[in-house]
């Protein structure tokens, strides 16, 4: 398995050979949510970011792989990116490793009784205040279909809108860089969802992009917004008018924690989709800047 102690080495790693690396902010439990970035800080950006559900953490490693190889190929860019590979450190943690690293016994405590007493938390979603932070973003916050409203290990919505950490830290995050176009990765069902309320030629592009991401990776694209509500992509939409995708990797015949030893292929069909995706918003955006038109694409 891919853990939060294994994030901060492979940070650490790309730090020592000169890659910008730092942190959105730090989780509920003080923990760091690192990014790394790979471009030009001058040019237009993405954000790619992962791991929000603690027992998807097979995420995190995609997404680090994804900045690694761009470090390492320096293909053409037309645009940066920020990739938050672990959103989510703290459940990842009690995903992986059950409560004993948490020092404080009453957080053990209740932990443990909002997974039904039970010391197993290989299905855990949630963060440390058991609120699922994917339906914690201000975006129709609390009226998704499989929300509830209490702590559990998963689909608690949380108080109140951006009420967790490591939600206001990714938000913050991302009023700070501006970015054209969002990725957030999921697992599991190998199928990317786009649509959040747009209209007219706000529904025409981020369809067309959802369309060539489909295209890419061979995932099925899902018309409508599957009863969603409160999540990352919902936000970046609803509030920022921007594309937004989550792509979910991995079959769905798979049980979770998704096997990493699917891995190898899920890696290869969105190795480098990041940065195609980019390039095509950004020609985009420089086309219609210029007062051109776009028609049909594949990504670059």
């Amino acid at each position: 398995m891919f853990g939060y102690l294994d994030l901060l080495e492979e940070i650490a790693n790309l730090k020592r050979i000169g890659v910008e690396v730092g942190s959105i902010g730090k989780s509920t439990l003080g923990q760091q949510i690192p990014y790394v970035f790979v471009g030009d800080k001058q040019l237009p950006c993405m954000i790619v970011q992962a791991a929000i559900h603690a027992r998807e953490h097979l995420t995190a490693l995609l997404a680090l792989c994804q900045a690694k190889h761009l470090v390492a190929t320096r293909p053409n860019m037309l645009g940066a990116i920020y990739f938050v590979p672990m959103a989510n450190p703290d459940g990842v943690r009690i995903c992986q490793e059950g409560v004993q690293w948490i020092a404080d016994k009453d957080i053990q405590h209740s932990l443990v009784q909002t997974n039904g007493q039970s010391n197993d938390f290989s299905l855990w979603k949630a963060n440390a205040n058991g609120v699922d932070l994917n339906v914690n973003f201000d975006a129709n916050w609390g009226t998704g279909e499989q929300n509830v409203y209490y702590k559990a290990s998963q689909s608690y919505v949380g108080p109140s809108p951006c009420s967790e950490a490591e939600t206001k830290a990714l938000v913050d995050f991302t009023l700070a860089v501006k970015p054209l176009v969002t990725i957030s990765y999921h697992c599991k069902g190998e199928v990317v969802y786009w649509y959040f309320g747009q209209t007219r030629h706000r529904k025409w592009r981020d369809e067309r992009y959802a369309k060539a991401i489909a295209k890419h990776t061979g995932y099925t694209l899902v018309e409508g917004d599957d009863g969603s509500a409160g999540g990352y992509k919902d936000w970046c939409i609803q509030k920022l008018r921007i594309p937004s995708y989550t792509i979910e990797v991995g079959s769905d015949n798979l049980p979770h924690p998704l096997p990493y030893s699917h891995f190898e292929p899920i890696l290869q069909a969105n190795l480098d989709l990041p940065r195609r995706l980019l390039n095509s918003v950004v020609r985009d955006h420089n086309k219609l800047s210029a007062g051109g038109l776009l028609g049909a694409m594949d990504l670059d």
